[in-house]
C-alpha cells in the first residue's frame, strides 16, 4: 500500500496533462466549427501530450501520486469528450457514450473507495491497451476511415468492459487483503 506524501507536483508531466486537458476546448470548437482537420491536429497534439508526460515522469523519477491520479481523469475527459463530439454529430450511437460514461463512473467511484482506504488504484495494461484502441478508433473517424474505426471502436468497447471487471477483481482483492491485515 502507498501513502500519499507532499511532492514537488509542478514539473514538466503534470503541467503536459494539464495542456492535454486544455486543449479540448479548442478541439470541441474546431469541430463544432466544422473544421474537422483542425480539431484532429489538437487532438492529436494532446494526446501526444499524453505519451510525452508518461515517458519524461518515469526517464527522470517525476511521477508523483497528483500525476497518477491526474493523467487518467485526462484521459477520461479526452475520451468522453471526443465520444461526446461524435455522438452529437450521429456517427456513433447514445449508447456506447452512455456505457463509457457509466464504466467510467465506476472507475472513479471505485478508485475513490480505494483511496479512502489507503489504497492507490494504479493504471493497468489493459487500460492502456483500450485508451490506444479508442484513440485510434477517433482518429480513423476523424479521416473518414468509417469501417476501420467502427472495428476499432468495437473493440476499444469490448477491452472497455474486461478492463472494467479487470480492475474490479483487482480492487476487491487489495480491499480484501486490506481488510485481512487489518484484522492481523
Amino acid at each position: 500500500m502507498e501513502h500519499l506524501k507532499q511532492e514537488k507536483i509542478l514539473n514538466i508531466p503534470n503541467l503536459l496533462t494539464v495542456l492535454r486537458i486544455a486543449l479540448l476546448p479548442v478541439v470541441v470548437w474546431r469541430f463544432t466549427v466544422g473544421d474537422r482537420m483542425g480539431a484532429l491536429v489538437f487532438y492529436v497534439l494532446a494526446m501526444l501530450t499524453d505519451a510525452v508526460d508518461g515517458i519524461i515522469a518515469r526517464r527522470f523519477g517525476q511521477v508523483t501520486s497528483l500525476g497518477k491520479l491526474l493523467d487518467p481523469l485526462a484521459d477520461k475527459l479526452s475520451l468522453l469528450t471526443l465520444l461526446g463530439l461524435f455522438v452529437s454529430d450521429g456517427q456513433i450511437p447514445l449508447w456506447v457514450l452512455a456505457l463509457i460514461l457509466i464504466k467510467e463512473a465506476a472507475l472513479v467511484v471505485g478508485g475513490g473507495v480505494a483511496l479512502k482506504k489507503g489504497i492507490i488504484v494504479y493504471a493497468l495494461p489493459i487500460g492502456k491497451v483500450t485508451t490506444v484502441s479508442f484513440v485510434l478508433s477517433i482518429v480513423a473517424r476523424f479521416l473518414n476511415q468509417t469501417v476501420l474505426a467502427d472495428v476499432l471502436l468495437w473493440i476499444s468497447v469490448v477491452l472497455s468492459m474486461v478492463a472494467l471487471v479487470w480492475y474490479g477483481v483487482d480492487l476487491m482483492k487489495k480491499l480484501g487483503m486490506k481488510k485481512a491485515d487489518s484484522t492481523k
